[in-house]
């Protein structure tokens, strides 16, 4: 067991006694309410996850590798199984994707965790060895463990610099060959219309919302973007959801269309936001019934009585007619849901077509 505080030993330090040592385990490091999980096999890392953090599912779904629904029917079959293994592997397994392509997302991802790592300075880690004949994280290939944190050390830079604001809408303007651009700055020339605020544009590419962001200011200093002036506001949802994994799956899909999805993780978080969010429109995720009894508190509200509302239900939800008589009125619609779909009864309801 190796174990100590990164006051006294800096994570580049610790990383390099695991790696030149060519161990394998996992490293933990935490710090109040977060933990930071790296997977390493003899000294090389398998995977890295952080809580809260960017989850897997979120981040093949922005890269393009799997769609929502796909991700949220491999999510409901990994708790029916309860064999631990991780959503990626299941989904190579199912050939929703190919090995390379998890590989490419787990660098991605450990690449994200480590930056935020470097920003860290107080913490504790500990490393423990063992075999990983006995892991479930995928063990073939594996990743440089410096030449990721290398990688990490330059999306750190990105990081701390400053970032265009969510909701300002941008046009293209000066001409892009004439100076060195970040990287990913392409892609994000390509959605640029003018119209869409700079959150939409971000979600749309695979650099994820803080990166994009980033790379759209970085763009206008450079005057290739040029800010549009008085951009009408993003209409708000207020989205409620208790499951860490599918709460970003909503987020990005309404980002995707232009509506800011404002989260809540209960009926009590949700109840708080509301004057400060003022949601054109309010989303739900039921468990148990406390979804719709958290719709019935809002509209007991004064002005809330006629806020626009979508409820997602389990697909195996059965409910007796008396009580769905009894139900506030509202949209409905069975999880897992279609991104589209829910992309486009959201928009209804907020009065926002999409584009």
């Amino acid at each position: 067991m190796i174990e100590g505080d990164l006051r006294n030993v800096p994570l580049t330090d610790v990383l390099q006694i695991v790696t030149s040592g060519q161990k394998s385990g996992v490293l933990t490091v935490e710090h109040e309410d977060r933990r930071v999980r790296l997977h390493v096999e003899r000294g090389r890392i398998l995977a890295a996850h952080a809580a809260p953090g960017v989850p897997i599912g979120e981040l093949l779904v922005r890269m393009e590798l799997l769609t929502a629904r796909e991700v949220q029917e491999l999510l409901d079959r990994q708790a029916a199984a309860d064999d631990g293994v991780p959503l990626g592997m299941r989904a190579v397994r199912e050939r929703l994707m190919d090995s390379d392509d998890l590989q490419t997302a787990l660098r991605r991802q450990a690449t994200e965790v480590l930056a935020d790592l470097l920003a860290w300075r107080h913490g504790t880690f500990s490393f423990a060895e063992r075999s990983n004949a006995h892991t479930v994280v995928p063990t073939e290939g594996g990743h440089d463990a410096m030449e990721l944190l290398m990688e990490a050390d330059a999306l750190r830079q990105e990081l701390d610099a400053e970032h265009a604001d969510p909701g300002a809408v941008f046009r293209r303007a000066g001409d892009p060959t004439r100076v060195r651009l970040p990287e990913g700055a392409w892609d994000l020339l390509g959605l640029v219309d003018g119209v869409r605020p700079a959150r939409l544009v971000a979600a749309e590419s695979d650099l994820g919302e803080a990166r994009g962001l980033r790379v759209l200011h970085r763009l206008a200093e450079l005057e290739v973007l040029e800010p549009v002036d008085a951009p009408a506001p993003d209409p708000a949802a207020l989205v409620v959801c208790a499951d860490p994994a599918v709460a970003p799956l909503l987020r990005l899909a309404l980002h995707r269309v232009g509506i800011r999805a404002e989260p809540a993780v209960d009926a009590d978080e949700a109840l708080a936001k509301l004057d400060a969010v003022r949601p054109a429109v309010l989303v739900v995720v039921d468990r148990a019934g406390e979804g719709w009894a958290l719709l019935r508190a809002v509209r007991s509200l004064p002005g809330r009585a006629h806020l626009p509302a979508l409820v997602l239900e389990s697909g195996d939800a059965a409910v007796g007619w008396w009580r769905k008589v009894r139900r506030p009125k509202a949209e409905t619609m069975r999880r897992p849901f279609d991104e589209f779909e829910l992309q486009r009864v959201v928009a209804r309801l907020s009065g926002r077509p999409l584009t």
